[in-house]
C-alpha cells in the first residue's frame, strides 16, 4: 500500500461489525488497549469518524478521529503488528485528511507516545509539528505524550 490503493484494499466507515477485529488490533498494539466498550462508545458519538482500512477483506488497521467545526483530534490509530511497515498506517491517514480537508477542517492535534519514534516520523511526513508534551500521559508506562498540531491554510 503506498499511494492509491491497490484491488484488494479497501478504506470505508467502521461499523459494530468490526468491531471484534478492531478490538484484536488494538490488544496486539497497546499496553493498555481501549476496551470494546470505549469502541461502541465512539461509535455512537456524533463527533467521532472511525474508519477501518481491510485488504481481501480482512481488517488491517483503523483511525479514530472526534471533529468538531474546523478542529479534528485523531484518538486512535493502529495497524496489525503483520501488516506495520506496509503504508498502511499513511494510507488511513491520507484519507481521513482528504475527507476533513473536504470539510474545510483546519486544524488537526493528536498525542503521541515519545517513544513511538516511528509514529512521530509518520506525523511528521504530514507536516504535523510538536507542540508540546504531557508529562506522564501514559498512565500505566509514565511515558510523556508529544502533542502534535497540523495547522492547513483556511
Amino acid at each position: 500500500m503506498c499511494g492509491a490503493l491497490s484491488p484488494d484494499e479497501t478504506i470505508r466507515e467502521m461499523t459494530a461489525h468490526d468491531l471484534d477485529a478492531v478490538t484484536e488490533i488494538e490488544q496486539l498494539s497497546f499496553v493498555s488497549p481501549w476496551t470494546r466498550r470505549l469502541f461502541e462508545e465512539t461509535l455512537g458519538s456524533s463527533i467521532s469518524t472511525s474508519v477501518i482500512m481491510e485488504k481481501d477483506g480482512s481488517a488491517v488497521g483503523y483511525i479514530i478521529l472526534y471533529s468538531v467545526e474546523s478542529e479534528a483530534h485523531i484518538l486512535n490509530v493502529a495497524v496489525h503488528p503483520k501488516h506495520r511497515g506496509k503504508g498502511y498506517g499513511a494510507g488511513l491517514i491520507n484519507h481521513v485528511l482528504d475527507y476533513f480537508k473536504a470539510r474545510r477542517v483546519t486544524e488537526f492535534f493528536l498525542e503521541v507516545r515519545e517513544g513511538n519514534i516511528g509514529a512521530i516520523r509518520l506525523y511528521s511526513r504530514y507536516g504535523f509539528e510538536k507542540i508540546g508534551k504531557r508529562k506522564k500521559y501514559y498512565t500505566e508506562t509514565n511515558e510523556d505524550a508529544v502533542v502534535m498540531r497540523l495547522s492547513l491554510p483556511g
